[in-house]
């Protein structure tokens, strides 16, 4: 037994109200007078009354407020369905990277949906279904239906995703599945028994483990290199329990840089080394070897351009000067960098000036200056950058939250030091944020590309050698990943999978997906349009005879272990928790609202009745 909506007990005052009104009306008897004396002063009869007498019409009332009270709280039972009349269950799909395994002669989701198919077929004619999946986000691939052809249109349309199969998801799917007397979940590895024993408690939980094979590789990492300077390498990892050859391929563009095969031993990780490059370009690394998994066997990578790139580095600080050049030659060793202090700096004119590739302001703004490429650091509060990027302030000390988002993975919420308070533009993408004194959220680092070009911006100082700082190489490992995706050509984009990307266009986009799907997207307001890849591969976007290139990469290397279990306590636990709850019988929620509402009625009928009695007995002024 149970209640929907226990906020609507709220009703229940009226019962208080009722009472009330009751001993009002007590606490003031009538007295009948004769006309003749109705100007005359008579005591009132004392009464010794020890106990209140409530009459039956009051308790008729009392029951028709609380039957109601209950019927608006949403008062239900857990009961087996009655003979004749189906009952509900969710099919609940994990469509994590896992699911696209290979299994035999196809993969994990085709064993799922199998599966699926048969315990559709062998329900009782009359039982709902509804299918549910989840991997970044929980989704209702089809609301409940007894139509078996609709069902099984929904679950042929499952595709597995490059993306992790994220725990919250998983919880807001058991949640769209609240209500169905039978939950069948189907994933390649079983999760928290607390999550089964939460959504056990209402209805039955069936869990099928897909897949069992964990032989698979996978490009842990790529690394370029510097072309002519240093080689690259690439890391790949055998995350099976049995030895596995591998043959590899390096591509540069059109050229193939390497070809080798290789065994590696159970669990082993191998580092193979290639180049130096003679060019830069993009580079495009391939298992080559049949394994589980097809989504981590390739990784692309951007090997920077030998051309050499004019630099000016503005810091009223020599030492951050130092700094900054240091980080950039980091980024790329082709650069040619000049610094200034911006108050001696005089911009150069003429036919023969050479404009520069980027430009790095750090305590102040230069607007004689101008670049493809603006990087903002530390700008100060009387800044007219033309970007929309405003200071409102600035705070002693920051520490990084600990879930910024963006490519960097080493944020520690290690402490900063002056940071400014700056508000970004909406055509710009934050890659981090910070915390500080009166502030639970300051963006400290972000990106974009407006019609001048490239802007970014840090928003806490780099002064006292902070980017070379041992202590803080969550600030250095944030600077350089802003600074790369700065320095990148503009037509190509290496992101993850899972992640939110957007490209600058005209008007709408032509987006071709790596299954030779093609979709227009709608540019917002800024010229930009959006699109999150959710598969492995190369998406090309199309817009006003300009071609972008979106590469995404597998999300993490990590997930490519198949025998790895998402919880420590997630193999024997998990199975007494699904056995508990299939022990249940299968029950389903049913509301007493019409009972409820039935016996208020009934009351109100009683009432009647007794009304119209007292009525005709003792004429109208006894009622």
């Amino acid at each position: 037994m149970g209640f929907l909506n226990p906020q609507n007990f709220v009703y229940g005052l009226s019962l208080a109200l009722l009472v009330l009104i009751y001993l009002r009306s007590r606490s003031r008897p009538t007295i009948e007078v004769s006309s003749l004396m109705l100007f005359d002063e008579a005591p009132a009869p004392v009464a010794s009354v020890r106990h209140v007498r409530l009459d039956p019409l009051f308790w008729l009332e009392m029951l028709t407020l609380a039957a109601l009270t209950f019927a608006l709280a949403g008062l239900y039972v857990m009961r087996p369905p009655l003979p004749g009349h189906g009952r509900s269950h969710a099919l609940v799909f994990d469509l994590g990277a896992g699911m696209s395994a290979h299994e035999g002669s196809g993969t994990r989701i085709d064993l799922a949906r199998q599966q699926a198919t048969e315990i559709i077929d062998q329900a009782p004619v009359g039982d709902e279904f509804s299918v549910i999946a989840y991997a970044l986000e929980a989704q209702v691939r089809h609301p409940q239906t007894a139509n078996r052809d609709d069902l099984r249109k929904a679950l042929g349309d499952l595709v597995p995703m490059a993306v992790p199969a994220r725990t919250a998801a998983l919880r807001a799917a058991l949640i769209r599945a609240h209500g169905s007397s039978e939950i069948d979940l189907f994933a390649d590895r079983p999760p928290a028994p607390a999550i089964l024993a939460d959504a056990g408690s209402t209805a039955r939980i069936n869990f099928h483990q897909v897949g069992s094979d964990d032989s698979n590789l996978a490009i842990v990492s790529l690394d370029p290199g510097i072309p002519g300077s240093t080689r690259g390498r690439l890391v790949i990892r055998n995350f099976s329990a049995r030895p596995h050859p591998a043959e590899l391929a390096i591509d540069l563009g059109d050229n193939e840089q390497f070809h080798q095969t290789m065994m590696l031993a159970p669990r082993e990780q191998m580092v193979a080394y290639f180049g130096p490059l003679k060019t830069g370009g993009l580079i495009h690394a391939r298992i080559l070897t049949s394994d589980a998994i097809d989504a981590d066997n390739s990784r692309y990578a951007y090997a920077p351009s030998d051309l050499a790139a004019r630099v000016l580095v503005l810091s009223p600080d020599a030492a951050v000067r130092d700094d900054i050049a240091r980080v950039l030659l980091a980024v790329n060793a082709n650069f040619q960098i000049e610094t200034a202090d911006p108050a001696k700096y005089v911009a150069p004119s003429g036919p023969d000036a050479m404009p520069f590739e980027i430009v790095v302001m750090h305590d102040c703004y230069v607007p004689a200056v101008k670049a493809a490429t603006t990087l903002l650091i530390y700008p100060p509060h009387a800044a007219k950058n033309g970007s929309g990027i405003s200071v409102d302030g600035t705070i002693a000390s920051a520490n990084i939250r600990g879930d910024a988002t963006g490519e960097s993975t080493a944020l520690n919420s290690l402490p900063l030091g002056a940071t400014r308070i700056v508000a970004v533009p909406e055509w710009m993408d934050l890659l981090a944020t910070a915390t500080g004194p009166g502030h639970a959220s300051i963006p400290i680092a972000a990106v974009g590309s407006a019609a001048g070009g490239s802007v970014g911006v840090l928003a806490f100082d780099v002064r006292d050698h902070l980017l070379l700082a041992p202590d803080h190489l969550d600030a250095l490992v944030l600077t350089v990943d802003l600074m790369k995706q700065m320095t990148a050509p503009r037509d190509i984009l290496i992101v993850s999978t899972g992640a939110d990307v957007s490209v600058p266009v005209t008007g709408s986009a032509r987006v071709t997906e790596p299954d030779a799907t093609l979709r227009t997207v709608a540019a917002d307001k800024w010229g930009r349009v959006r699109i999150r890849p959710m598969q492995a591969g190369r998406y090309t976007v199309e817009s006003g005879g300009v071609t972008t290139q979106v590469l995404a990469n597998y999300y993490d290397a990590a997930e490519s272990d198949l025998g790895a279990k998402p919880q420590a306590e997630a193999s024997a636990p998990a199975e007494k928790t699904a056995a508990a709850s299939n022990a249940q019988s299968a029950k389903q929620v049913q509301p007493l609202t019409f009972i409820l509402i039935a016996l208020a009625l009934l009351a109100l009928v009683i009432e009647s009745a007794m009304l119209i009695g007292h009525a005709g007995r003792w004429g109208m002024r006894h009622v």
